[in-house]
């Protein structure tokens, strides 16, 4: 009989633990940026709609306050909805 050549069992063992480990790291990954990714999109879309209720004149649901950046000598007028700030300059 000729010798055989081949993993043994340890070697598979040890070569599937680290396929898992690193497949768990991406999917881990993964579902971090996809969770980053909606957040994104509603943020813009929130965006968006300030923007519009803006410009239609219509403030319905949206946190409005005036500040003044004193370092820069400027009133601003702050559009808050959600985690989303407008902020124009008066």
């Amino acid at each position: 009989m000729g010798l055989v050549k081949g993993f043994t069992l340890l070697e598979v063992v040890i070569a599937f633990t680290i396929l898992g480990i690193t497949l768990s790291v991406l999917f881990s990954l993964l579902s971090q940026s996809t969770n980053t990714l909606e957040k994104l999109k509603r943020d813009w879309e929130d965006l968006i709609t300030l923007e519009k209720k803006i410009n239609l004149g219509s403030i319905e649901g949206v946190e409005v306050y005036e500040k003044k950046l004193e370092e820069y000598n400027l009133r601003v007028k702050v559009y808050r909805k959600r985690n989303v700030e407008l902020i124009t300059i008066e």
